[in-house]
């Protein structure tokens, strides 16, 4: 999750500036904001700094992966869980940084994080048949003691970052304001293009175009780069967010390395891509597809759609996608002849749930936590996409992840110089 994060806030802030380092104090005095904004990225740092996993954890997360489609691969190995009953396996891990590098554990008791970059991760599946399981995860991240409304309120700077500039401006501030960052992220993104169109109502239309350059850290990180090239250049996506009246907020698509996201900001709101000024609801609909190659075969999904709710409290802002309708599979013609029923089983009842978001406490740490629900049902069309799904983490654990990892930590650590330089004239 912690990687998927990073690459996400490393894809925006390439066409960022200075604004969103700052909103991350809220309306802190401007040494606790950038000291809270430091512990955040420190902490997200830390959890990619040269990760060390117990011998138990270390087998168990790669028997899980390889057995997401057939949970009955590792439902009665012992080696793969940390307690279990008659219905349900459990494993449960507890994370925390132990200089020079960030240790794993799996244990029998984990206690809630509480200090910047300390986890528990819980992992629970469900036998409901003879051949249906469910996965329940649930992960918490501390990120030190910034309130989850001025992460939230960072996050929404990230969208806003054009709004009312030309790119001429945006690159001069980034490279004035975050040169350290620029320069890690330089390894492997590159910002092609920022542009801007400013309407007579005040809002800006920004298009930002990102290429993955992999060939610019080949010599470096070869594995990395190798992966990245095989499996990241390889895939095609693209994603919306529209309301119910069918307007779109946000676009985002990748292919072949190359990324572009649209969004259309006023006041450093989200508005309706075209038309009047309408600010995004708290309910949507997110709309995608996406396809990869692994190894021979091309596979994926398109014409998928899912309930996407911003959930925002007085201690919590998250994200939570509910998914209740089959997409449209992109398989190889040799599952033609599999029975594909058991593939709706994640779309029926409640659906799947996936949701991310920060939550703080009175007095206590602020978490990046991550939830998931998601059944399957097991099936010969299920084991052939566990066997792809399979071939692509092994190919990515090992030396491409500490790799990925090197990276990631050079990024953060890039932000989190840049931020203590804001204080100097």
């Amino acid at each position: 999750m912690l990687r998927l994060v990073a690459i996400t806030i490393a894809t925006v802030l390439a066409g960022s500036c200075r604004e969103p380092f700052i909103l991350l104090g809220g309306a802190s005095p401007r040494a606790v904001a950038r000291a809270r904004a430091m512990q955040v990225f420190s902490a997200l740092g830390a959890r990619v700094t040269d990760p060390l996993r117990d011998a138990k954890y270390d087998t168990a997360r790669i028997k899980i992966a390889r057995a997401a489609m057939i949970p009955s691969r590792v439902w009665d190995d012992t080696g793969a869980w940390t307690s279990s009953s008659a219905s349900r396996r459990t494993l449960l891990v507890s994370g925390h940084f132990a200089a020079p590098r960030y240790r794993l554990d799996a244990v029998r008791v984990a206690p809630l994080p509480a200090q910047p970059a300390e986890s528990r991760h819980i992992i629970n599946l469900n036998r409901l048949s003879e051949d249906a399981y469910s996965w329940d995860t649930e992960v918490v991240y501390s990120l030190g003691n910034a309130p989850a409304s001025e992460i939230a309120a960072f996050t929404r700077a990230l969208f806003a970052a054009g709004e009312g500039r030309h790119e001429r401006d945006v690159r001069a501030d980034y490279g004035a304001v975050a040169p350290r960052t620029a320069a890690a992220m330089g390894q492997f993104f590159v910002v092609d293009s920022i542009r801007t169109s400013v309407f007579a109502d005040s809002s800006t239309l920004a298009t930002f175009a990102v290429t993955m350059r992999p060939d610019i850290i080949q010599a470096r990180l070869p594995r990395f780069a190798d992966y990245a090239r095989r499996y990241l250049l390889t895939a095609k996506t693209s994603w919306t967010l529209t309301d119910r009246n069918g307007a779109q907020f946000l676009e985002i698509a990748g292919d072949e390395g190359h990324i572009i996201m649209r969004v259309r900001t006023r006041r450093g709101v989200i508005v309706a891509m075209n038309g009047p000024v309408v600010p995004m609801p708290d309910s949507l609909t997110l709309n995608g597809a996406l396809t990869m190659k692994v190894r021979r075969f091309t596979a994926g999904f398109r014409d998928y759609h899912a309930e996407f709710t911003f959930i925002r409290t007085e201690h919590e802002s998250s994200w939570s996608i509910i998914s209740r309708r089959e997409p449209d599979w992109v398989l190889p013609l040799a599952t033609e002849r599999l029975l594909r029923t058991p593939l709706r089983r994640p779309f029926q009842g409640s659906g799947s749930l996936f949701r991310i978001g920060v939550r703080d406490s009175v007095g206590g740490q602020t978490v990046l936590l991550r939830r998931l629900h998601l059944e399957v049902q097991e099936s010969a069309i299920l084991r052939f996409v566990g066997r792809l799904g399979s071939t692509a983490m092994g190919d990515y654990q090992g030396r491409a992840e500490k790799e990925m990892d090197i990276w990631l930590q050079e990024v953060f650590a890039g932000i989190v110089a840049d931020l203590g330089a804001l204080g100097t004239p």
